[in-house]
């Protein structure tokens, strides 16, 4: 299981098993290290996007944190349904996604901390928006 948790303004730690995993650093999109690969994670047009070190794109997501939402990796589709304010389950599989954590068995490491970190940037955006709308 992986836990997020923010620190700093534009900086967001992962743990797997109470261990540092990795961090992902910048605030609409953002850059981590995951054993040794560098990967991106690009904001485009209300989607994420997960990028490799040569900017191709592995996996994107579809309206992230919304009532039904997905993340697209080549033939691979993780669909999520909202569960609670800040929940939501894996549809077709095992799994779930909160805003502090992740479990999501059979799933590639990187796109574990994708879902995870593109998520929490979401939230983090609606957040602004409200605030700066008040």
């Amino acid at each position: 299981m992986l836990h997020i948790a923010k620190s700093g303004l534009t900086k967001y730690e992962i743990t797997s098993d109470n261990r540092p995993l990795t961090v992902v650093e910048g605030r609409s999109g953002g850059q981590f290290r995951l054993d040794g690969t560098g990967y991106r994670i690009r904001r485009r047009l209300g989607t994420y996007q997960l990028l490799a070190a040569d900017g191709s794109v592995l996996a994107s997501t579809r309206r992230p944190g919304a009532r039904n939402w997905s993340v697209e990796s080549g033939d691979e589709v993780l669909r999520f349904r909202r569960t609670g304010r800040r929940d939501h389950a894996r549809v077709d599989e095992a799994g779930t996604v909160s805003a502090s954590s992740a479990d999501l068995p059979g799933v590639e490491p990187e796109l574990q901390v994708f879902v995870l970190a593109a998520l929490a940037m979401r939230t983090r955006r609606r957040r602004v928006v409200v605030v700066a709308g008040s």
